[in-house]
């Protein structure tokens, strides 16, 4: 299958441990960590930012960016090769991004995007959008499972969407 997809496998979406998912009275942070980012860093951030707020309206969570004396929820980073979570990233792949459900207490809140793809901030077809993808990945860290409806921001085949992609029910 030559489809780009996501790096989490559907066999473990099937698994959900409710009493390790976020808390919904929590506030939340995230953190872009500075690399080899494929366009300007303050485009990267914002799109990451809408990506973080498209879950806040849907499911009743607050996020904003960890500043640097904070201790982020959520690692965001580019990455090629090995990057240390067992999952390496190796070309050539299919796989756009991976994150870790938060059950997974090692690597949880881990959000790694494939750095020698065409990330992108336009949704024309042409390369990745970062906004949807990053929006993908952001729900399987808050527990959000694969889904097999095609409309779904959670399908685990990449698809260009608008911004208002259908989220899952939370």
């Amino acid at each position: 299958m030559n489809t780009p997809r996501c790096g989490v496998p559907d066999s473990l979406s099937e698994i959900v441990d409710r009493s390790s998912l976020w808390p919904k009275d929590r506030i939340l942070k995230w953190k872009l960590h500075i690399g080899k980012l494929p366009f300007d860093h303050n485009e990267i951030r914002e799109a990451i930012r809408q990506a973080f707020d498209d879950w806040a309206g849907h499911g009743g969570l607050t996020f904003y960016e960890a500043n640097e004396s904070e201790t982020p929820d959520f690692n965001v980073s580019f990455v090629i090769g090995d990057h240390g979570d067992g999952a390496p990233i190796n070309e050539p792949t299919t796989v756009l991004a991976h994150a870790f459900y938060p059950w997974d207490f090692t690597f949880r809140g881990r959000i790694h995007f494939n750095s020698v793809k065409n990330w992108t901030k336009t949704y024309d077809g042409v390369g990745y959008n970062l906004r949807l993808t990053a929006t993908h990945e952001i729900g399987h860290s808050l527990g959000v499972p694969h889904s097999d409806d095609s409309d779904s921001i959670m399908y685990p085949t990449y698809q260009v969407f608008q911004p208002d992609a259908v989220l899952p029910e939370s």
